[in-house]
Parts: structure tokens; sequence; C-alpha cells
């Protein structure tokens, strides 16, 4: 059952959302859960998700003014993949930037899409990433340039030709 409680903000999260040891009241099931809902929330804020491009190019991204670049860098920290860079501003106005993002398809496929399928809320975010997930699954099991391994059963080796490994092909078609 859901209890009323209060959450630390996790070590690194800075800026505007809160200096690390800030407390926030949430409601909760579980504290194991508390920093990646806090994620899901936050992506649901303020993440996006892209497919530009022939071939598309997929990102997932998070873009902060500088002032924020702690809680780029617990994002990255908790999903353990991705990068983040740091921009100047682009006119005297603007605030510098900060810009977590996760570009490789595998990145994607294996961390991303399982993390946000499991904590971002059910939101306008939420359908916008579901309409990206499509388009990027699609891609990958259709169009996305990777070693495959062989077909035969147990063998790892990346495919050559017909499906097989070279020592798989050698042996059914000789050299």
């Amino acid at each position: 059952m859901a209890k009323a409680r209060h959450l630390v903000v996790p070590k690194g999260v800075t800026g505007r959302y809160g200096g690390a040891g800030s407390v926030v009241l949430i409601t909760t099931v579980s504290p194991a859960t508390d920093e990646t809902a806090f994620a899901g929330g936050f992506v649901a804020a303020e993440g996006t998700f892209v497919a530009t491009g022939t071939p598309p190019t997929f990102t997932f991204a998070v873009r902060l003014g500088a002032a924020d670049t702690g809680t780029c860098r617990w994002l990255h920290r908790l999903l353990g993949v991705g990068f983040v860079h740091s921009y100047p501003r682009r006119k005297p106005h603007y605030d510098d930037e900060v810009c977590f993002a996760v570009r490789a398809l595998e990145d994607l496929i294996e961390v991303v899409v399982p993390f946000m399928d499991e904590h971002l809320l059910p939101s306008y975010k939420r359908s916008q990433f579901e309409a990206w997930k499509h388009e990027l699954l699609k891609y990958w099991e259709d169009d996305a340039s990777r070693r495959r391994p062989c077909t035969v059963v147990d063998c790892e080796a990346p495919q050559r030709a017909k499906g097989l490994c070279r020592r798989h092909y050698y042996g059914a078609f000789g050299r």
C-alpha cells in the first residue's frame, strides 16, 4: 500500500530540482524505487526522443541549463550509457547548456527502452516515446546494419554468407 514519506533528492542532482540532500514529500511504494521513479518523472518533464534522417538516427536526450549539470551527470550514472556534453550559450541572453544523450542503437534497445517501459509515467511524453520506440524497434529488426550471429545453434560467430559463419559456410559449401 502506498504511503507518504520524505525523499532525499539523489546524490548528484542539483539546480532547480533541488540540491543533494533536499527533502521532497512524495508518495511511494518502495524506497528502492525512489531514484528510478524520480528519473521517470524527470524524463517525462525534460526528456526528448528523436528520430531523424535517412537512414534514421535515434537519440534519447535531456537538455538543460548549465546550472543543472549535476542532474544530467546523475542520469548518465543511473543509466550507465550515453554521454554528457556542455555547450556555450548561443546568444548573449541565453544560458550555457548541458546535454545528456544516448545515440548508440544497442544502448537504446538494451537500456533506454526497457527503463522507459518500466518507469516513464503515463503522459504525453509516454505517447511520444511509444511512437519513437515503434520506429526504433522496426529499424532495429529490419534495416539496422549490425553483425548478426551465425544461424547454426550455439554458434556466436558473425554471419558471413548465407546466414553462416566462415567455419560453417566452408563446412557446408567447401572452399
